[in-house]
């Protein structure tokens, strides 16, 4: 089975540091009420662009 993961070479079909960040992120902003989707994170932050109707804003709560 070993053998069989690495000469497919999976581990090198992903970026598995920038997915994990992707859904953390996605995740965390949900707990706050957001409700773009991790597929929209993902373009967002891969692209550097806001999604059709989304804002990118940083807010700050006063007590920061």
């Amino acid at each position: 089975m070993v053998w069989r993961y690495r000469t497919l070479v999976i581990d090198q079909q992903l970026d598995y540091d920038k997915f994990y960040l992707n859904s953390l992120i996605t995740h965390s902003t949900a707990i706050e009420g957001s409700t773009i989707t991790e597929l929209e994170n993902q373009i967002m932050f891969d692209n550097g662009v806001a999604l059709k109707g989304k804002k990118m804003t940083l807010k700050y709560s006063e007590n920061s």
